[in-house]
């Protein structure tokens, strides 16, 4: 079961390297190189770090992961488990502000006990990665710890209502060494390029590979792009915690079986401030995968699972409602003996 902050949930399914070469201590002990992986709510984070663990990105040496998420039911710990990585999942806070310190704490439970060749960082969806570049070039962390890029991930599908969303927003463009212009296959050419356009005008700097599924050249992000420390240093606004910025998070678990048809018709209903939603649900006869951005949802069959357990994440929104809503989808347990 994962608890709030820092989660003693490290994937085993690879054995654990040789302690040998990490030396007694931090100090005896080689630098991780980090890439920290950005972008807003839905945009591709979780399906570009599963492209990245892929045997292509063996040669680059091991890989570990930490997972970000805002919720208290972690869902893309368990979608990156099993593939031979060490994972540490922190939910319910923002490893940029509310849970800094398990941020910190998990960083150091890689370094102390896994010493991979590489760490990848998934932010939260409105993660402001100046804060958290600041904790990963400033001193503890620093002494072992080498910042190698931000990447963030851009919905091309979804970049122009950007504005609705305030400065964290551009903040993610802002800072990145690379920009993964997602989803290009949902919009045209046209409004294409003018995204493009757009981002190299918001930052001239980034490298912009356009993608669908996040499909890049894993060995693009991983040789490094980064500005270094002086690149990063106070080069952002002031901090907006997400409450402050309207967002929210809550989440849905229960046992029962959910009706198919009334989650579609739940789905199709959801108010477009409710920006993601994923997790499993238990339907009568199988189990599925969900996950439901900007108003496009997929239902994908999954191993089978005994409870639904969904994650939300909107902005102003009346959960009360939503929730109550969703509960209606639930198959009521008979009471015939």
């Amino acid at each position: 079961m994962r608890r709030s902050g820092y989660a003693e949930n490290m994937s085993r399914a690879r054995p654990n390297v040789d302690h040998q070469r990490r030396g007694a201590g931090l100090k005896e002990s080689r630098i991780i190189d980090v890439l920290l992986v950005s972008g807003f709510l839905g945009a591709g984070k979780t399906t570009l770090i599963k492209h990245l663990l892929t045997n292509e990105t063996r040669d680059i040496g091991t890989v570990a992961v930490i997972v970000n998420e805002l919720g208290e039911v972690g869902i893309d710990g368990t979608l990156l488990s099993g593939r031979d990585v060490d994972i540490i999942e922190l939910v319910s806070g923002c490893i940029c502000c509310t849970i800094k310190t398990d941020f910190f704490m998990a960083i150091q439970e890689i370094h102390d006990r896994v010493d991979p060749d590489f760490l990848v960082v998934e932010a939260t969806g409105v993660a402001q990665p100046g804060d958290i570049l600041d904790t990963l070039i400033d001193y503890p962390v620093n002494q072992f710890t080498r910042l190698r890029g931000l990447v963030t991930v851009v919905d091309a599908d979804f970049f122009n209502a950007r504005e609705l969303l305030g400065p964290f927003y551009d903040n993610q463009i802002r800072f990145a060494d690379v920009l993964i212009l997602n989803k290009a296959d949902q919009v045209g050419q046209a409004p294409l390029s003018e995204i493009e356009a757009l981002l190299r005008e918001m930052n001239p700097g980034a490298i912009i590979l356009p993608a669908q599924f996040c499909n890049v050249d894993p060995s693009v992000l991983f040789q490094g792009y980064s500005k270094g420390q002086k690149g990063y240093i106070h080069d952002h606004d002031r901090h907006y915690d997400h409450e402050e910025l309207g967002f929210q998070t809550f989440s849905f678990e229960d046992t029962r079986p959910v009706d198919r048809e009334k989650l579609v018709d739940f789905l199709e209903s959801l108010p477009p401030n409710l920006f993601r939603l994923k997790g499993w649900v238990r339907f009568h006869d199988a189990s599925a995968f969900l996950d439901f951005t900007g108003g496009r949802y997929r239902i994908e069959p999954a191993d089978s699972s005994s409870t639904t357990a969904l994650t939300f994440v909107g902005r102003n929104c009346d959960e009360t409602k939503i929730l109550r809503d969703l509960s209606q989808c639930l198959i009521k347990e008979s009471t015939d003996h």
